[in-house]
């Protein structure tokens, strides 16, 4: 086995003489040659963009390309009112959990209707343009799986209490999901 990578490197003479060594070789030549040269390569990821730029980029609140005629339809109104109202019920959410960590919040919780919300976020997203558009998607996507991680965390068991770490995640979860929220109708106003 050592004989074979010796002389693939070619500091030793193969045991075998002949085209199918000198292949063999060529073989082994290009794919080192092709992995060295790999390791000496730097790829920027930051040139992709998403290392750079992971939120709505240059855009303020309420400065963004947003349709006006789309914003002003009855559908989308609708869709914002709901949202305004999830909006709150994700403050009263933080606030309650804020106020008592050992506090039973799955009620609360459990009132954010996931299919509903997820709707009016994208029926709402699509008054933006499409590039503005692909950054909203990423709030979508976060306050989906703010829910999700708060669903499977505020269960209490009777007679238990929560402990520091899950204290933590918790208080993690319920500012992020406001702030997703809270982010996400800025650019809207």
């Amino acid at each position: 086995m050592i004989a074979l990578a010796l002389a693939a490197v070619g500091l030793v003479q193969p045991p075998v003489a002949g085209s199918q060594v000198t292949a063999r070789r060529g073989f082994v030549m290009q794919t080192a040659t092709a992995v060295a040269a790999s390791a000496f390569v730097a790829v920027s990821p930051s040139r992709a963009g998403y290392v750079t730029n992971l939120g709505f980029g240059d855009a303020m609140p309420g400065k963004g390309d947003v349709d006006k005629d789309v914003l002003g339809s009855s559908g989308v109104q609708a869709d914002l009112t709901k949202l305004a109202k999830y909006a709150a019920l994700a403050k009263e959410l933080a606030a309650k959990f804020a106020a008592e960590p050992q506090s039973d919040i799955k009620p609360i919780v459990a009132s954010f209707n996931r299919a509903e919300l997820r709707t009016a976020l994208n029926s709402v997203g699509t008054v933006f343009s499409e590039d503005f558009q692909k950054q909203s998607d990423r709030l979508v996507r976060n306050v989906i799986q703010d829910l999700s991680e708060l669903d499977s965390l505020v269960s209490l068991k009777e007679g238990t209490t929560r402990s520091p770490k899950k204290i933590t995640s918790i208080a993690r979860f319920t500012s992020k999901l406001d702030k997703d929220l809270t982010e996400f109708l800025s650019y809207v106003k």
